[in-house]
């Protein structure tokens, strides 16, 4: 049996990790916030640079279609708050990408090192489950459902191809989904 992953549903959990990664490292940090937080894909994700977030020496409000191979994505004020942090200290070299190696600012850290990233930080914090990148983009999708965001806008984002593609990735069943109620009084 394939062990899977599912979503981190507590947001205690949630904070406690990006104390966690806080406290190891400012790219860590932004990686979790970034990932729990859009539902990127890990191959645009880490081929960020300074240049797809930065305009004018502001940081954008979106992430265009053709960075994130699916759709714009929002980079809301948890995003542009740990963007923030970890621009604040100055890098010698420009373009650099943001998750970058320790020893070169022009090498992408490898889709290894993020799940040892992950991985420690999770035993670090004490989860139940084993944590994966799969778990901070189930996370988000997870957490936006249950924020009544419609499963068609996360199921784009993700570029499922159905709902119920969806639905099973973030692991929702058919009994946790409500009634819809539509009231228009016309």
């Amino acid at each position: 049996m394939v062990n899977s992953v599912g979503p981190i549903k507590n947001i205690q959990q949630i904070n406690h990790l990006k104390k966690v990664l806080l406290e190891r490292s400012k790219r860590d940090y932004l990686l979790f916030v970034l990932s729990v937080n859009t539902g990127m894909r890990l191959a645009p994700l880490l081929h960020l640079t300074h240049e797809h977030v930065m305009k004018n020496d502001s940081i954008k409000e979106y992430l265009e279609a053709s960075i994130t191979e699916t759709t714009d994505v929002y980079l809301n004020s948890e995003v542009r708050r740990a963007l923030s942090l970890y621009m604040s200290e100055p890098v010698s070299h420009d373009p650099y990408y943001l998750f970058h190696t320790k020893k070169d600012v022009a090498q992408p850290i490898t889709r290894q090192q993020v799940h040892r990233i992950l991985s420690q930080a999770g035993k670090v914090a004490a989860l139940e489950h084993p944590i994966s990148f799969h778990s901070l983009r189930k996370t988000f999708g997870y957490h936006a459902f249950q924020q009544g965001v419609a499963v068609s806008l996360i199921q784009k984002i993700y570029g499922h191809g159905t709902r119920s593609e969806t639905l099973k990735y973030i692991g929702i069943n058919s009994n946790q989904i409500p009634k819809l109620k539509i009231d228009v009084h016309l």
